[in-house]
């Protein structure tokens, strides 16, 4: 029957006619999975029409499939540790008696045998998804510091020379147009000096690796109210000691985020980066008192929105969630919690 459905919008009677079935006891199968969720039902002209959820069977996993046959069975399901890991907090109902008891009863099992096995293939399809996604993060980040430890140890340092030996023609040279093209010549070297600098920072900063996370922070806070007419203000509490170094370059670069976002978009005056812990929990919050945005209208499919969604990616990788707190001229506030786990724990570098 979901496979039919896959294939496009039916309704009863197409179905009962596919499955040689009875109408009556399609229809009533179908409103089973439409009270389950795996199914929507609408209203159409030439009667009642039923399509496939595509978003939630991709989304539900093969433990929770998995439960509910067990269920149809007679079995009394029994919780387990990885039950509470990966079942999703959905309102499923109970399989109706009907189902159990009628003719078609090991019919509705085959289904929600097969169904088991398509989610759980599609659950390790997505965990090779998660796995993908962690080493091209990972390879970005190398990219990014081999770059900027390239841009300050060689770039930056060559024009640093070009610099001193400006200053020295300049004040060699006797004539004043040359001393003129100098000044100038020296100026410009000065401004991309400037910009390599920059550049490096925001590739990776040197004083998230040595000193961490908050001391990276309060150093790109002062640095972006140089730069933004924008004054940003870093806060922390209970942070007493260095994070594990994945959990730092995550937080650091949602704040980083964050920050670009209300850069470009927020028309803010203000803004505060605020990191605290609360036992095994460090949380990060980035708020700002701009114009804010109706986050019901955001979505990565029409292109908008793909800072937050790499935000919540990033923070999904190490256990974290992500909340967008924003309305119309109330301001934005990006709330990220990472859970600090007794092993990642004891990776930290000063743990």
């Amino acid at each position: 029957m979901l496979k039919l459905l896959a294939a496009g919008p039916l309704g009863a009677r197409d179905v009962a006619s596919a499955l040689r079935l009875q109408p009556a006891v399609a229809g009533r199968h179908l409103r089973a999975l439409a009270g389950a969720g795996l199914v929507r039902a609408y209203p159409a002209s030439d009667g009642q029409k039923f399509a496939l959820n595509d978003q939630l069977v991709a989304l539900l996993n093969g433990s929770l499939v998995h439960h509910l046959s067990r269920a149809a069975a007679g079995a009394a399901p029994r919780a387990t540790p990885a039950d509470a890991i990966n079942v999703l907090a959905l309102d499923v109902p109970t399989p109706p008696e009907t189902c159990l008891t009628c003719q078609n009863s090991n019919f509705v099992r085959a289904v929600l045998a097969d169904l088991d096995r398509v989610l759980a293939e599609a659950q390790r399809y997505h965990t090779r998804l998660q796995q993908m996604s962690s080493q091209v993060l990972s390879a970005h980040e190398g990219e990014r510091r081999r770059i900027a430890r390239e841009l300050h140890d060689d770039t930056a340092q060559s024009l640093t020379s070009i610099l001193v030996r400006l200053r020295l023609l300049e004040r060699s040279a006797d004539d004043p147009l040359i001393r003129q093209n100098v000044e100038e010549l020296r100026e410009l070297t000065a401004g991309a000096l400037d910009s390599v600098r920059r550049m490096a920072l925001d590739l990776r900063p040197s004083a998230l690796d040595d000193l961490g996370l908050l001391a990276a922070l309060n150093s790109y806070a002062e640095k972006y109210s140089q730069r933004w007419p924008i004054q940003v203000r870093f806060t922390t509490r209970g942070i007493r000691r260095r994070l594990p170094p994945e959990t730092e370059l995550v937080l650091y670069r949602v704040a980083q985020e964050a920050l670009s976002n209300v850069a470009k978009h927020s028309s803010a005056r203000s803004a505060e980066i605020s990191l605290s812990r609360k036992s095994s929990v460090v949380t990060l919050t980035v708020q700002d008192d701009g114009r804010g945005f109706d986050t019901s209208r955001v979505s990565p499919e029409d292109g908008s929105g793909l800072g937050l969604f790499g935000m919540k990616e990033r923070v999904a990788l190490v256990g974290g969630s992500l909340e967008i707190e924003s309305t119309p001229r109330t301001g934005t506030s990006i709330i990220a919690r990472v859970p600090i786990r007794a092993g990642n724990h004891n990776r930290s570098q000063h743990d």
